[in-house]
């Protein structure tokens, strides 16, 4: 028995740095001014502690801010609802609109069947021609 290591497969063409390479690496960029990963955690908790120095928000302006989304999206809400609603009413004028149009053909076509009947002629003017 020999105390030396096999030879791996040629035929084996995957090996687990292979697939370590192939995946995406995770990287962090570190923040401005920082060399090393200890700077970059210093500077982080230094902004953490003085958000306001270094452009960050606050927890005051956080909650503020918050608390404005909120009234923003219930009036949202208020208002879609208040545009669904015209929209209703809307489509119900249209339909309205659309039925008596329907209807004053029906009573132009009449009309105009009488006025022949009688030997006369009948003129229309409509809204679009006035």
């Amino acid at each position: 028995m020999s105390s030396e290591p096999a030879d791996p497969n040629p035929n084996d063409t995957e090996s687990p740095s292979d697939d370590a390479s192939n995946s995406p690496r995770l990287t962090i960029a570190l923040p401005d001014g920082s060399t090393s990963v200890s700077d970059a955690i210093v500077t982080n908790r230094e902004m953490l502690r003085e958000p306001q120095e270094h452009g960050l928000a606050t927890q005051e302006e956080i909650t503020h801010l918050s608390e404005a989304i909120e009234g923003l999206s219930s009036k949202t809400q208020t208002a879609t609802a208040k545009s669904e609603q015209t929209q209703a009413t809307v489509d119900e004028l249209q339909d309205v609109v659309e039925q008596q149009r329907r209807q004053i053909e029906e009573l132009q076509s009449m009309v105009s069947s009488l006025a022949d009947i009688l030997g006369t002629e009948a003129e229309w003017e409509t809204f679009d021609d006035a």
